[in-house]
């Protein structure tokens, strides 16, 4: 079903205002309310916001199944890498960075990319279920 013209129109103009607030609340988790589960929610949502306004068809082409499912992969993989390497400096997740907020602002962006991947995945992945009915 396609949106109005001011239901797409609205949504490419506060698609991006989502994704500049969603890094923001990863790179400012740890000073401020917020974090990466928070930021990858909202990134989710500028996507599943371009999707439900333009259609699956049209947006899949900017952002591909296989990006959601590769981001998702690589930041898991990320994460474990992190946790990997504190081990080496004293304890699992240990704090070895010597800035501001140690390990938690790369923590941060890794779990939004991851939450906002797996939320933009699994909405493919409800999308194609619903157009194979």
């Amino acid at each position: 079903m396609k949106m109005s013209v001011v239901v797409r129109s609205t949504t490419k103009m506060i698609s991006p205002f989502l994704v500049t607030y969603a890094a923001y609340l990863m790179l400012y988790g740890h000073l401020s309310p917020g974090g990466g589960f928070q930021g990858g929610v909202i990134l989710a949502v500028a996507v599943i916001l371009l999707i439900t306004a333009h259609g699956y068809k049209k947006v899949r082409k900017r952002f591909k199944f296989n990006w959601a499912s590769l981001i998702e992969s690589s930041a898991g993989a990320m994460l474990v890498l992190l946790g990997i390497a504190g081990v080496a400096f004293g304890g699992f997740y240990a704090n070895f960075l010597p800035t501001e907020g140690g390990i938690i602002p790369p923590f941060n962006v890794i779990v939004g990319l991851e939450v906002g991947a797996a939320f933009t995945f699994v909405f493919y992945i409800l999308l194609r279920w619903v157009e194979s009915d």
